[in-house]
């Protein structure tokens, strides 16, 4: 709920604050928000779509993304957020399997990188890399290889595109 203290309504002041420059650390995530993106899976049959918008006084972005096809349905939540410890920008990723990974965000020029995480769903544990590669500010693509047997191979592709504003 905003603060009764706030100027701007919630929404504008969290545009503000991210969009105001490099001084935010989470600008590197700025192109994503306010809008869903939407890819179909490289073997096909499967859709993956995220949406993204500014939480808690844009200090978190908040990303829900729902799998439909032969891959779901499920879906699941990252928050994405600043850790000044670290001094790096960090996610934490919950599923509706009860999976859950963590791990950092390194911005380079149009793209982002996921280095080495670890998601665990049970007693189950997958060692993941990802990065998105931007094609100008509509699409990008994902690809997220897994180590097995001590060697990453592409787990999944997927090439998101910007949905219209509704």
């Amino acid at each position: 709920m905003p603060r009764v203290a706030t100027v701007l309504p919630l929404s504008l002041f969290a545009f503000a604050a991210v969009t105001l420059g490099a001084e935010s650390p989470l600008a590197p995530l700025a192109r994503l928000e306010g809008h869903c993106w939407q890819g179909e899976f490289a073997e096909g049959g499967s859709w993956d779509k995220h949406c993204f918008a500014w939480a808690y006084e844009g200090q978190v972005l908040r990303d829900t993304h729902v799998v439909t096809g032969k891959r779901g349905p499920y879906g699941g939540e990252t928050l994405y957020r600043f850790d000044a410890a670290t001094k790096r920008i960090v996610y934490h990723y919950f599923d509706a399997t009860g999976g859950y990974s963590e791990g950092a965000v390194i911005p380079a020029e149009s793209e982002l990188g996921f280095p080495e995480e670890r998601y665990q769903e049970g007693a189950q544990v997958r060692v993941l890399r990802t990065t998105w590669r931007f094609d100008g500010d509509d699409r990008y693509s994902a690809v997220t290889e897994e180590q097995r047997d001590g060697r990453w191979v592409e787990a999944w592709r997927v090439v998101y595109s910007k949905e219209a504003a509704q």
